[in-house]
């Protein structure tokens, strides 16, 4: 385990923290190596995606969800974060519990085959993922240090020099992962489906979880669990020096076109044809 200075191509660096050959946020190294013997419960929900692609809309939903209220108080994504959390802190949260993480397939809790955790597998347009893991790294100076610009960026991003690797990597682990485990519960959410019709989405992931909301408690859910409202209500926790919310950035599908040259659109069309045809993809990645 070891702190690490990894520098993007103009030379600025990303503060990370490497353990056992790979890179996480600054989190307590015990918690990120425990996550595989972090015990489980019957009834835990588990939500996982690649960073920036939407986690925080998801735990929310299916907080609401799960409650059958929109009253449902105060709780942020990150007290459930396997990765960050304590195992003692962890037991205490009360069930059903909504855990969450970013790590790969083959890190998860050894318990998730047996105890058949329902997981939430979110997907997300890499290039729009890009630019907001670009924006939460400038954001997060207590964390990361970083005071780079995107071009430079960019190649650091999509050669997985990053907290959580490469997004390459980790979709191919948890599509490959979930192929081999269909015993393990799983549906796969869309991240620009969901912008396009949430209540769809959200009715799909009620189903999924066995609960029977009728439409109109789902329109409360849509509405109260959209980007705006969540913004409003949620990005005060967590601002940066000159006021902006640091997790409740924009949220758009194709805010990439305002950042990617020509050159750079290319270049990573290339890299995602080499690494990722032979998978299946439900993403839409020409939007």
């Amino acid at each position: 385990m070891s702190v690490k200075k990894v520098p993007d191509a103009a030379g600025c660096t990303l503060t990370l923290l490497d353990v056992d050959g790979r890179m996480f946020p600054t989190f307590p190294a015990d918690v990120i190596r425990g996550v595989p013997n972090l015990k489980l419960r019957d009834d835990d929900i588990l939500i996982s995606g690649y960073p920036k692609s939407g986690t925080h809309w998801l735990f929310e939903v299916s907080r609401v969800l799960l409650s059958g209220s929109c009253d449902v108080g105060g709780m942020e994504k990150d007290d459930l974060m396997i990765e960050m959390k304590s195992h003692d802190h962890l037991a205490k949260m009360a069930s059903p519990r909504i855990l969450n993480t970013h790590v790969q397939f083959d890190s998860l809790p050894k318990e998730i085959h047996q105890k058949k955790t329902k997981i939430i597998y979110l997907l997300r347009n890499p290039k729009d993922a890009a630019v907001s893991f670009y924006n939460h790294h400038r954001k997060l100076v207590q964390y990361y240090d970083y005071h780079g610009i995107f071009k430079d960026y960019l190649p650091l991003w999509v050669e997985g020099k990053v907290d959580y690797g490469s997004w390459f990597d980790y979709v191919r682990s948890w599509q490959e992962g979930l192929t081999r485990h269909p015993d393990v519960p799983s549906i796969s959410v869309v991240y620009e489906d969901m912008k396009e019709d949430a209540l769809s989405q959200i009715r799909r992931i009620s189903q999924f979880l066995g609960l029977s909301h009728d439409d109109a408690f789902l329109r409360k859910v849509d509405d109260w669990c959209s980007f705006k409202r969540m913004r409003e209500r949620k990005g005060k926790h967590d601002m940066t020096s000159d006021g902006q919310p640091v997790m409740y950035r924009k949220g758009e599908v194709g805010d990439w076109k305002n950042w990617f040259t020509v050159a750079d659109n290319e270049w990573f069309d290339q890299v995602f044809t080499e690494k990722m045809t032979d998978l299946d993809l439900s993403l839409r990645y020409t939007i």
